[in-house]
């Protein structure tokens, strides 16, 4: 395993979490655009437990191991972290952020990036547009969770992020 960062020091695991209101916060107080804010505000939902589940400060999943973010990021990290991944039990490193604020601020980033959000269009795994909650759960499993074009969301997939849709509506309009 090849760590990307090896200027950064290897810390510590810690679980981290934080309210759901300081992270609907950061999300609402940034310049990103509604639909990115929306999509983030599902993904951070999903990827930690609803802030509860924090690898120090990553509520994202974002690995040190893949290769390096673009250069922008670097301020962001803190160091880097070996932790058992959740979905295989492989040794993985992780990212740790300096704060929460600074894994929001990537997650709506990459977002942006990659078109994953309604209004979108993914083109890294597969090329598709996101024109709506269904195909955002789809795009989601497919550019973000699992990294395959065959990958899809399951009934309680597309109902979770249905129900988060509705609240990040009300939340970030």
């Amino acid at each position: 395993m090849k760590n990307a960062y090896p200027e950064k020091p290897i810390l510590q695991f810690r679980r981290t979490s934080v309210e759901m209101s300081v992270a609907i916060k950061t999300i609402q107080d940034s310049n990103s655009p509604i639909g990115v804010k929306r999509a983030a505000y599902m993904i951070f939902r999903k990827e930690s437990g609803n802030g509860r589940s924090g690898i120090n400060e990553n509520y994202s999943g974002f690995q040190a191991d893949s290769g390096r973010w673009p250069a922008i990021y670097d301020p962001l990290i803190a160091g880097v972290v070996l932790k058992n991944e959740n979905g295989t039990g492989k040794p993985r490193l992780f990212l740790a952020f300096h704060s929460v604020a600074g894994c929001l601020q990537m997650l709506m980033d990459r977002v942006q990036q990659r078109g994953l959000y309604i209004g979108g269009h993914t083109s890294k795994i597969v090329d598709m547009d996101v024109k709506n909650v269904t195909d955002f759960a789809r795009a989601y499993k497919k550019e973000w969770a699992a990294g395959s074009a065959t990958a899809e969301p399951t009934e309680d997939d597309f109902k979770g992020f249905a129900s988060m849709y509705r609240q990040a509506v009300g939340l970030f309009s």
